[in-house]
């Protein structure tokens, strides 16, 4: 049963995971076709401002309150077979969400003036034209926040129920929705970049249409009511409460990134900054988003259900399956930036060769966080599957604090530029993880330390000799100058760098890499 149970992780892993390959392709296709249509201008830059405060709203009341509240509280329900009475608490939750959001989208469109101000005070001196199209493009992006929620919570009761396919998919089509609507209208004239954001916002209404089409058996037992008195939903809101906040916190770390590197005397800061922003991203969602939406249902079960032992260790098992895949993906980031740079994003148009180093700087310094803020995703989700949603509430409010002391030094006192704001966030990851983990291993009186530090070593090992390997190629064969040549070259590195390192941990006798090769077997069989 146990065997059938880790299998049954492993395929809603694969499963989520090779969804979300798919809506990281179609979101750097987005982020690609804007980059070549507006280049890194003060026209995207206004877009990437004018999007920041939608996007906090969206991230604290779908990540905050959906993956961090509903999810657990359901899942444990259905796990327990409870369903009907969490449904009661669940659909006084939804409704009480949805008329939050409904309400905060309309201050947003009204207030928008006063808002992108604060999010982006370079712009109010430096460039006022800037300024003036962020706030109209804010006004028209923010219903589409309401939109992507309303999927997010249809999203959110399918993984309760875990069923992951259909849940992972919808990012696909809402992005290729926006793909098209950036590729049709978007040009330099602020007119054309007006009309792109309209389009953008019917994308994301479609999203939640199709969402709703395959989640709407799930809400049998939903009902339109209003009961605040209930003790299931008092508990699933003081639960979210907490979670939003953490939320909140890692939000205002993106608005306190958003206002240092608006104050960047370089145009196209903000452009670049979000290019190297997406890229990091690309690795960091797959897998620790993967693995972490896949396991957070079992987690949540295993915890209700008094399982303690069995949630220790497969706490421990997503930790080191997420560090497998995050620690060579830094490290092969971090060498072969300006080649990712310039595979995704330099298709002609006005993103130029000169415009490469300059985002290939700044993800240098994302590299980090790929490895950080992927165990602080997985640590998250296991204090929400532990129904603790204060713990990462503490953790964030430091890091909200250290990252506005270190991005004040970065952007003032040195000449990093946007740069100084990625190495700030990965250094504010790094403090958020290890205080993670010293919680839980507080928690739960130890989570098996020095199983994780050897599991660390032997990665970071195979990492540094997977480096060395694609530095070697890279002095061994000169870097072709057509674009397909390029691509090619650029995927013989990364195959020689994925076995370099899979071959180094199989030495080792890493547990993560046998498991992954006879899990290959097992599925090659079938």
């Amino acid at each position: 049963m146990e065997h059938y149970r880790e299998n049954s992780i492993s395929t809603a892993a694969i499963v989520v995971m090779g969804s979300i390959i798919l809506g990281r392709f179609t979101g750097f296709l987005r982020e690609t076709v804007l980059s070549w249509k507006v280049g890194l201008s003060w026209v995207q830059d206004a877009y990437v401002a004018a999007f920041t405060v939608p996007d906090l709203v969206f991230v604290l009341l779908v990540g905050g309150t959906i993956s961090a509240a509903l999810v657990p509280f359901l899942s444990g329900k259905v796990e327990k077979g409870e369903e009907k009475d969490g449904w009661l608490a669940a659909s006084s939750f939804i409704n009480v969400i949805s008329l939050i959001m409904a309400v905060i989208c309309a201050f947003g469109i009204i207030f928008a003036d006063r808002i992108i101000p604060a999010v982006a005070p370079g712009f109010a001196g430096s460039s006022p034209q800037t300024m003036e199209l962020a706030v109209k493009l804010s006004r028209i992006l923010f219903p589409s926040v309401f939109f992507i929620m309303m999927a997010g919570i249809c999203n959110g009761v399918l993984n309760s129920y875990k069923k992951f396919t259909a849940a992972a998919l919808g990012p696909s089509i809402y992005n290729l929705g926006c793909t098209l609507s950036i590729y049709l209208f978007a040009d330099t004239d602020p007119q054309s970049m007006t009309k792109a954001s309209v389009f953008v916002t019917l994308s994301a209404f479609g999203y939640f249409l199709i969402q709703l089409m395959f989640s709407a058996r799930k809400f049998r037992y939903y009902r339109p009511v209003l009961n605040l008195a209930d003790e299931g939903f008092r508990k699933l809101f003081g639960q979210a409460v907490p979670s939003l906040l953490n939320s909140a916190t890692v939000q205002l770390n993106t608005v306190i990134s958003t206002a240092f590197v608006s104050l960047s005397a370089a145009e196209g800061s903000l452009a670049a900054f979000r290019n190297a922003n997406t890229l990091w991203q690309m690795p960091h969602g797959i897998f620790a988003v993967g693995i972490g939406t896949a396991v957070l249902p079992t987690l949540s079960g295993k915890y209700a259900t008094g399982g303690f032992k069995e949630y220790r260790t497969l706490l421990m098992k997503s930790l080191t399956s997420v560090l497998f895949f995050a620690i060579p993906s830094a490290a092969g980031f971090l060498i072969l930036r300006e080649q990712l740079v310039r595979a995704v994003f330099k298709w002609g148009g006005r993103f130029t060769e000169e415009n490469v180093p300059f985002v290939a700087e700044i993800l240098a310094f994302f590299c980090i966080a790929m490895i950080t803020h992927s165990t602080v995703t997985i640590m998250n989700r296991a204090f929400y599957a532990a129904q603790d949603t204060r713990t990462p509430l503490v953790a964030g409010i430091i890091s909200v604090i250290l990252n506005l002391a270190l991005g004040y030094v970065f952007c003032m006192y040195t000449g990093l530029g946007a740069a100084g704001m990625a190495l700030s966030y990965s250094l504010v990851s790094f403090v958020n993880s290890v205080l993670l983990l010293l919680l839980m291993g507080k928690r739960l009186k130890g989570i098996n330390g020095g199983e994780l530090m050897n599991f660390i070593f032997k990665a970071a090992l195979s990492a540094v000799i997977m480096g060395a390997v694609l530095l070697g190629i890279r002095e061994t064969l000169p870097y072709p100058s057509g674009k397909a040549l390029q691509l090619a070259y650029l995927a013989l590195e990364i195959v020689a760098g994925c076995v370099v390192y899979l071959i180094m941990m199989l030495i080792l006798r890493s547990q993560e890499a046998i498991y992954l090769v006879n899990n290959i077997r097992q599925r090659l069989k079938m």
